[in-house]
């Protein structure tokens, strides 16, 4: 079984609880866009802040 990977905010050094996990990268990715986005105006179309969040995955 693949490992599970995490997310949180505090790892981009934001002031937010949010953490999330998932199965694997795309999943988690497809889970924290919609946050990054409402929570933090930041667009997870443009490929440094796709970058950002995936370096930031543990």
């Amino acid at each position: 079984m693949q490992e599970q990977k995490t997310f949180r905010c505090k790892d981009l050094g934001l002031a937010c609880e949010f953490e999330e996990k998932a199965e694997n990268e795309n999943e988690l990715m497809k889970r924290v866009e919609g946050h990054v986005q409402t929570a933090h105006q930041m667009n997870p179309e443009q490929p440094e802040v796709q970058e950002k969040i995936r370096k930031a995955m543990r």
